[in-house]
């Protein structure tokens, strides 16, 4: 889950600084950080009704910020995409 974390503070913060440039914004200096929630009874299979992944992911910035930030990498970060949407997994033994 971690991984995830960073995986997706990092998309997010790449694809932040990608549209800045094309848009002509300098950016100084630029700081992501994620935090989120987990239930450990969904991972453990101790409680069928709780998910056994992240129920929230926040960040450390504006409201304004992140309004403008998820909307930008709610359309365009690989990686916000791929965990916003469902997305078919296939796990199989080989």
């Amino acid at each position: 889950m971690e991984f995830l974390l960073h995986a997706l503070a990092g998309c997010v913060t790449t694809t932040t600084v990608l549209h800045a440039a094309a848009r002509g914004i300098r950016i100084e200096s630029i700081s992501t950080k994620l935090s989120g929630r987990i239930d450990l009874q969904g991972l453990l299979d101790l409680d069928p009704a709780v998910p056994a992944g992240y129920e929230s992911i926040e960040a450390d910035c504006t409201d304004e910020e992140l309004d403008e930030l998820l909307k930008i990498a709610e359309g365009h970060s690989p990686v916000c995409n791929t965990v916003c949407r469902p997305v078919p997994v296939m796990l199989r033994r080989v």
